[in-house]
């Protein structure tokens, strides 16, 4: 056996080690740690060492081989208000049996059902477009798509369903639940969740919304029923109260449905905005890329509106917005904790060790990609891709946790593209290059702001 390589890493502070440097500037701190240790790093935080794990050799161990060993750590818990014990935090049998219940909600002939809706929001958001323009005023590119991404993940989860002030109410009360969520990460303790003050009154106040309004719906829904469960023109509401144990024939009961139902709202309408925000402004920096997206759109749809038989001719389109989720994964780094002892790679793990895996390190590790900072959806071009790991690359997770929704988020970012650009010139007139905020999403710090005009032909 060969000797263990002995591991270096920054010291920190004493007693609280790295933590004060990692609560201010995430993002830099890993991204130094990484260029001057390497790959396996250990960072010591309040007297005990995780590790920073920057290969596909570590993520696939980690998110494949064996992933019942690491669970998520208790930074969880801090979404359990809104989240409940949904898909995203769920474990052992209770996320086996949930990811059971949930995956057939988006299987291919399910999410092309769902094409219909998703064109016809954004033919309204492309006569919102028309109107700005006829304006001549700049729109807040970031809360536009983040609007998109929302009324598109409501309508195919409710249908309509939804009353105008409820679909507000939502709205908002998301928005308050992710900004507080992202906050409360960092507290040391759960004390100050407790105090009176005016954020956890608005925080308590959305879950309550939340709650209120996805209840009334469940309960209106299990009143109603469905002449046929198994046509697929339900929304998803429907199909996961249809859903049922191959085991047991049981559903979920009310609680799990609305930890479910919230969950995807939650985590699938912001990772897709910001996805979508980046999308554009990297395209805007790369007109030469841009007209090959416009030309595959003119060429594929002729100026019709797409269906789902046409992601397949969409094919720079998709690499496209691959090389965004590389460039700027919206969930950009995550922990897990190991339940037993272990070793990775030649590297022994205690029981009770974190390990953290940052998709933006590894997706810019200059070890496994060519000029990582440079923009080239060419990249994910079949013959590029079956060289890397698929390890390699991670913006919607992997292994037997990856998000179960990825194929509708790719359709829902591939026809948005699609049908916006081909339209809209988009001329960026914030900064260009934006200083990253790494909170629990990759966002700018300051939000993308943009001027569109109808699109110039050359």
């Amino acid at each position: 056996m060969s000797e263990r390589k002995k591991l270096e890493g920054p010291s920190g502070w004493p007693i609280v080690g790295v933590l004060p440097m990692l609560k201010r500037d995430t993002l830099g701190f890993l991204e130094r740690t990484a260029r001057t240790y390497g790959d396996f790093v250990p960072v010591r935080m309040f007297m005990s060492t995780s590790y920073l794990l920057n290969h596909p050799a570590h993520v696939e161990h980690v998110l494949q081989t064996n992933y019942r060993n690491y669970r998520k750590t208790r930074m969880m818990e801090k979404f359990k208000p809104i989240l409940g014990q949904g898909l995203f935090i769920a474990e052992d049998e209770l996320w086996t049996r949930q990811r059971r219940l949930i995956q057939p909600s988006f299987h291919r002939q399910r999410i092309n059902a769902m094409a219909g809706t998703m064109v016809e929001i954004l033919n309204q958001h492309v006569a919102a477009w028309d109107g700005h323009v006829k304006a001549g005023a700049d729109i807040n590119l970031s809360e536009d798509m983040s609007f998109l991404a929302l009324e598109i993940a409501l309508r195919t989860m409710f249908g309509n369903g939804l009353r105008p002030d409820e679909a507000h109410a939502v709205s908002q009360a998301l928005i308050v639940g992710n900004e507080v969520s992202a906050a409360r990460v960092w507290q040391l303790t759960r004390i100050g969740e407790y105090l009176p003050t005016a954020k956890n009154r608005a925080y308590n106040n959305a879950v309550a919304t939340l709650d209120r309004i996805v209840n009334r719906i469940v309960g209106e829904r299990r009143a109603r029923a469905r002449p046929d469960p198994h046509t697929d023109d339900g929304d998803l509401l429907d199909v996961l109260l249809d859903a049922r144990d191959a085991d047991t024939n049981e559903g979920m009961d009310d609680k799990q449905l609305r930890d479910e139902v919230l969950t995807l709202l939650l985590s699938g309408h912001e990772t897709t905005a910001v996805m979508l925000a980046w999308a554009i402004l990297l395209l805007a920096r790369h007109p030469e890329c841009l007209e090959r997206l416009r030309n595959e759109a003119d060429d594929a749809l002729a100026g019709r509106p797409p269906v789902a038989d046409d992601l397949k001719s969409l094919d720079y389109n998709r690499r496209v917005i691959q090389e965004v989720g590389r460039l700027r994964p919206s969930i950009w780094w995550f922990a897990r904790q190991a339940v037993n002892d272990d070793v990775i790679c030649g590297q022994p793990i205690k029981a009770g060790t974190t390990v953290l895996i940052s998709q933006y390190l590894i997706h810019r590790n200059p070890t496994i990609w060519d000029d990582p900072e440079r923009f080239d959806p060419d990249r994910f071009t079949p013959e590029r891709v079956a060289k890397r790991s698929k390890f390699a690359y991670l913006p919607f997770g992997a292994g037997p946790r990856v998000c179960v929704g990825s194929a509708f988020a790719m359709m829902e970012m591939q026809f948005a593209l699609a049908m916006l650009l081909r339209r809209f010139d988009v001329a960026i007139v914030s900064d260009p290059d934006p200083e990253l905020s790494s909170m629990i999403t990759l966002r700018p710090k300051e939000d993308i702001r943009a001027r569109v005009a109808l699109r110039r032909r050359h």
